[in-house]
């Protein structure tokens, strides 16, 4: 072959749909569309195998067809002469096809329904270009590609020196996401973690997007993310039909009933009409730490390249997230073994420069109701209602929603306790021991929970703040009058 199934690599993503053709043993031609045809090696090429169909019925009498693959930037037709070779039902080829399709169903709601019989294994005989849609840019811009790398070891180097600069969870990733595009030029992304609840991620930290959507949630095997989370590897999606898709799963999610009150839902961030996707996973040791995803609306944006890439550093990330969190939980000990500073006596320090401390209400049918510290403010002050909904352990502010479960939890000992005692300081390791919070007793994820918790109050109520002391510490800051209740 004088052009190489390498160099085609671009027609093989997707985007457009490929024209099968084949003949009876009688010499009936049959044409049809290909949702997918993938590069297995040098000299061979995988079709999906959905549907029992004339052309599969061809191909078990005859097995020569010839199929034709568009560039999508130029246009160009390229036909591959094809002999039937294997059927492969299991294994990496596969088992990528399957994951590509099972991801797109799942947009639209219909995952598990497109069922990936097999990925037929054709040995390709010769490639030629159509000659009547022969163009010239397809060549240009993969030289222009090949010119301009994007991952250089200048780029690897400031990426890696930015997440050694980190020191905490939270500046970590938000490093990560600020590497992403600085040094690559990935300037929409996010990253999800585990949730308490078993099959959900929820998002601590995305970038380049209007709406932050810190603490939106998505279930294992819904979208990309679930679906990287599901299967524990690297999706990327591009085009085809993906505003369709897209626009159809967002119907599904707003008509649906799910877990979660519709209108206590945080929409995930991203596109409204996504060209293209890339998930990677963050695994330590096969154990999900979490979820990296890129997003662009440019078609085809993530390259072959781009995909072996970004899964190398998702190793390198997964590690350096774990290590923090592992290396937080390690100061705090030391820190408590050496300040031993009872839990319910005030640190020095108090309220920050400047800031109103003002003392909350009682709670409603609160047993103690004792006042907190006297208010040194004059002048008037915001008033914030907390409702705290036992039954979903979610807190809704003003009558928005704000965070449920355990962030939820541990809001709602902090105000509680501050509105019985007064007290504004607290530690990570007071809350790993109280029993309430139900934390478990190994990997509890505390880091990332007050990270999300955070978030949320940045967003929806910044006069109530949770400010990092020292490691293992931190401070609840009110500049508002709080009024707190709970309801069954």
């Amino acid at each position: 072959m004088s052009v190489t199934l390498e160099s085609l690599a671009i027609c093989f993503q997707g985007l457009l749909p490929a024209l099968l053709f084949t003949s009876s043993q009688d010499g009936v031609p049959n044409a049809a569309y290909l949702s997918h045809v993938d590069y297995v090696d040098p000299s061979h090429v995988a079709l999906s195998f959905q549907f029992f169909s004339k052309s599969r019925r061809n191909i078990e009498e005859n097995p020569f067809a010839r199929v034709i693959v568009l560039d999508p930037d130029t246009g160009q037709g390229w036909s591959l002469r094809l002999k039937y070779v294997r059927s492969e039902t299991t294994g990496p080829v596969f088992e990528r096809m399957d994951l590509r399709i099972e991801a797109i169903a799942s947009y639209c709601g219909l995952k598990g329904i497109f069922k990936l019989r097999a990925a037929d294994i054709y040995e390709v005989l010769d490639v030629e270009a159509v000659p009547e849609e022969k163009g010239t840019r397809c060549a240009e811009r993969h030289t222009a590609q090949a010119n301009h790398p994007i991952f250089t070891i200048r780029a690897l180097q400031d990426f890696g020196e930015r997440i050694q600069r980190a020191d905490s969870l939270e500046s970590l990733v938000d490093s990560i996401l600020a590497g992403l595009e600085e040094s690559f030029g990935f300037r929409h992304s996010m990253i999800l973690v585990p949730a308490e609840d078993e099959g959900v991620l929820v998002t601590i930290a995305t970038r380049g997007y209007a709406h932050d959507g810190a603490g939106a949630e998505v279930r294992v095997g819904e979208g990309i993310c679930g679906m990287v989370a599901e299967a524990r590897k690297p999706i990327r999606i591009s085009g085809l039909m993906r505003g369709m898709l897209y626009a159809m799963a967002m119907h599904r999610q707003a008509h649906e009933p799910s877990g979660l009150s519709p209108r206590w839902r945080i929409p995930l961030p991203g596109h409204a009409n996504p060209e293209s996707q890339l998930g990677v996973p963050l695994l330590v040791r096969n154990e999900l730490v979490g979820v990296l995803c890129l997003e662009s609306e440019v078609p085809y944006r993530f390259h072959e390249e781009d995909k072996a890439s970004i899964e190398l550093l998702g190793s390198y990330l997964a590690i350096a997230i774990q290590n923090m969190q592992l290396q937080q939980r390690a100061g705090e000990a030391l820190v408590e073994g050496l300040a031993a500073v009872p839990p319910d006596v005030p640190v020095s320090g108090g309220p920050e420069p400047g800031m109103v401390v003002v003392p909350a209400d009682r709670i409603a049918g609160s047993p103690q109701g004792v006042a907190a510290a006297p208010s040194r403010a004059t002048e008037p002050r915001p008033r914030r209602e907390v409702v705290y909904y036992e039954d979903d352990e979610c807190i809704l502010v003003d009558g928005e929603y704000l965070i449920r479960s355990l962030p939820a939890r541990i809001l709602w000992r902090l105000l509680t306790t501050y509105d019985a005692t007064g007290r504004l300081e607290f530690t990570n390791r007071e809350l790993r021991l109280d029993k309430s919070l139900n934390l478990p007793e190994w990997k509890d994820n505390l880091e990332s929970r007050l990270l999300l918790l955070r978030r949320r109050l940045d967003q929806k109520c910044p006069d109530i703040r949770l400010v990092p002391r020292a490691r293992g510490r931190f401070a609840l800051v009110l500049q508002s009058d709080v009024a707190l209740s709970s309801r069954p």
